[in-house]
């Protein structure tokens, strides 16, 4: 038997510097397949300068780092022999790191030391890496680089090939300093502010207290700069940023209203107000006691005259509130009850008030009613004791206004109204057993039909006398025949003469008593208004109906209104969020299929009466896919799915009550109007409709 037993005694030299030639010596190192320099970086035996039993010589890699070394025979299960000692591995070096305090970006950077020929890149305390130079000088290796417009605060580090980093310098960046602003108070939007101080050509964004977006200086050099005071811009902190990230605060306060008195410290409700003050032309809104607001426009700096809302008005101060949002207060001011008609108090939230019924509510001063309307329209109305009776129009909604009108002045209140679905409008009434001559004839007027959907039924109600083959023609108001060929279920064809008996199989019961539905076409219903005429002494005849055996008694005209409200004009892109979005669109996961709702464009939806388990969000789509619905900060309310579907579909999302903050404005991102931002896939998106 024999043994080889390898023994690695020497390495030199040491230190040692990646490129060098290092000699390792021992007892049969001519097995040695592998020299392994520190985190595994190998050199093989055909990458050896020489291998003899007593001597093994490598080329140093410009990877290795200090450590320990490793030879290995390369066997199935290696024999490893480690060096009894650490090989240290030459770095870039430095006497010190130089101190680049104050530096600015652009500036030349110039640092000394040795074996800079190693570096294989300079990074910046962010992690940026810049271009370098080195030279080789009497004073040894010299390091150039210029700091870039982003430098920060830091160590700069030079690094070789090993990765290992070497600090060759700390960098305090210059910021602006001792910046003053002038004026500094009693900011007005517009006004130009001039910041004076030192390195403010370092500034590279400006932003105001209360304005997400930079604003951009008129003028900047070393030592001013002028930048106008944006419109909402509000008190607090001005910062001045730079690329380095630093932060210079400076502190600015606007302008604010200032109350002095009221023209009437006690105003009957409904009536105007006047605030005499200072800077009053800076108010936009006016806040009152009970949550009520109205919207000014002021005429002057010193005096405010407005119209008090006649709705959640209470004595009590009012808040004066600018553009900006930012708020002062007045003095209380008392509210007395009005002289005319009012309502001393509303209907409660959940009371459910329909379209097309008769309203009655207590009110104060009846006896000074004149009149009546509902969203601009006269109506009925009746006084009774203390009780008005009012007849609401079928189409009242929940943003429906009521006003009095009285004799000493007018009130008008927002009350929400279930409106009727189901409009049914009596155009004609009477007993007339129709004949072909004068008196026997049906005639209704061209004006009754204005304003009637196409599709509209015209239900007819009439007897048939028994055992005779009655009949009824129907004629346009020049006399010409009506076709009412068409098809619908519940709907009678017939080309101008409709004759109901029953040797024709229509009527099996027997019944005498009927009531027939046509369909008004929108060519039918332009033909009316196209062939109105005159009969018997009658102008603007739309449809005369004559015959023999048939008594009507009365003609309704009936249509079903949807009381979803389209939100087309509320829909707008991701992308380019001034652009409505495009519908049909195929929905997707990026600002290609992606949109946002604005609660602030038409229809308004901070308007609407929403209810949390009632009012319904529907998506009219196509096709199979997911729809995922998140509020304003991109939070996920919930996921809409179903790739079952082929054809179109509406799919139901029912409001919650933090879905409808989001879509009244009660919650905010804080910097836009959005309620909700829609994306998904596989789904095309035709229309989104609001069922309040």
């Amino acid at each position: 038997t024999y043994s080889e037993p390898i023994d690695l005694a020497t390495v030199s030299p040491n230190p040692v510097k990646p490129g060098q030639v290092l000699t390792l010596s021992g007892e049969y190192l001519n097995l040695i397949q592998e020299v392994i320099f520190v985190d595994n970086v190998t050199v093989k035996a055909d990458e050896f300068v020489s291998r003899s039993r007593k001597e093994l010589k490598v080329t140093v890699p410009a990877e290795a780092q200090t450590g320990k070394i490793i030879i290995s025979d390369g066997a199935e299960i290696p024999n490893w022999i480690y060096s009894q000692a650490e090989l240290k591995v030459v770095l870039p070096a430095v006497a010190e790191p130089a101190d680049l305090s104050e530096k600015k970006p652009g500036d030349e950077i110039v640092i000394n030391g040795t074996d800079f020929d190693l570096i294989r890149q300079v990074m910046m305390p962010n992690g940026d890496v810049v271009e370098f130079t080195v030279a080789t000088t009497d004073e040894g290796d010299q390091l150039t680089f210029t700091l870039p417009q982003n430098i920060s605060d830091g160590a700069i580090v030079a690094i070789p090939a090993s990765g290992v980093k070497v600090a060759i310098a700390h960098i305090g960046v210059a910021v602006p300093t001792d910046v003053v602003a002038t004026p500094a108070t009693g900011l007005r939007a517009g006004d130009v502010i001039t910041l004076t101080g030192i390195n403010l050509e370092l500034v590279s964004a400006i932003y105001f207290p209360g304005v997400a977006e930079a604003v951009v200086p008129a003028e900047q050099s070393a030592t001013e700069i002028k930048v106008a005071m944006p419109e909402v811009a509000i008190s607090g902190n001005l910062l001045l940023k730079t690329e380095s990230g630093a932060e210079v605060p400076v502190a600015i306060e606007t302008l604010k209203p200032e109350f002095l008195a009221f023209a009437a410290d006690a105003v009957s409700l409904g009536n105007d107000v006047t605030i005499q003050g200072k800077n009053l032309d800076l108010v936009a809104k006016v806040i009152f006691t009970g949550g009520a607001e109205v919207e000014v426009t002021p005429a002057g700096s010193t005096k405010l005259t407005f119209t008090m809302p006649t709705m959640n008005v209470e004595t009590g101060v009012l808040t004066l509130q600018m553009a900006n949002g930012e708020q002062v207060e007045t003095a209380a001011l008392t509210i007395e009850s009005p002289e005319f008609c009012y309502i001393p108090v509303l209907p409660g939230e959940d009371a459910e008030l329909k379209g097309g019924e008769v309203f009655s509510i207590e009110v104060a001063n009846g006896d000074k009613l004149t009149g009546v309307q509902v969203d601009g329209q006269d109506v009925q109305f009746i006084i009774s004791g203390n009780l008005l009776y009012i007849s609401v129009p079928q189409m009242a909604n929940a943003n429906s206004k009521v006003k009095l009108i009285s004799s000493n002045g007018e009130i008008e209140y927002a009350i929400a109204f279930i409106p009727a679905s189901k409009i049914k409008n009596v155009v004609w009434t009477g007993m007339v057993d129709i004949t072909w001559g004068d008196g026997g004839r049906v005639m209704i007027p061209a004006s009754a039909f204005e304003g009637v959907p196409a599709e509209a039924r015209m239900v007819l109600r009439y007897s048939q006398k028994q055992d005779v083959w009655a009949q009824a023609q129907f004629n346009y108001g020049d006399w010409s025949g009506i076709d009412f060929n068409q098809t619908g279920e519940g709907v009678l064809t017939f080309n101008q003469v409709l004759i109901p008996t029953d040797h024709y199989g229509w009527f099996s019961d027997g019944t005498l008593n009927r009531e027939t539905a046509v369909i008004l076409t929108q060519e039918i219903l332009d033909n009316i208004q196209a062939k109105k005429g005159e009969c018997e002494g009658q102008t603007n005849v739309g449809i005369i109906i004559q015959g023999s055996d048939l008594i009507f008694s009365q003609i309704s005209l009936e249509w079903e209104v949807s009381l979803e409200q389209n939100l087309k004009n509320c829909i707008v892109a991701q992308g380019d969020q001034s652009q409505i979005f495009p519908l049909p669109c195929q929905l997707a996961w990026d600002d290609s299929g992606r949109f946002r709702l604005l609660i602030d464009r038409d229809p308004a939806i901070k308007e609407m009466k929403l209810k949390a388990g009632k009012s319904v969000m529907y998506f009219y789509v196509n096709g199979g896919g997911q729809m995922q619905i998140n509020d304003g900060n991109w939070s996920a309310f919930t996921m809409l799915e179903d790739w079952s579907t082929t054809g179109d579909t509406r799919l139901e999302l029912p409001l919650t009550q933090e879905m409808i903050d989001w879509l009244t404005g009660v919650a905010s991102d804080g910097w836009s109007s959005t309620g909700f931002i829609i994306q998904g896939s596989g789904y095309t998106l035709n229309k989104v409709t609001i069922l309040p």
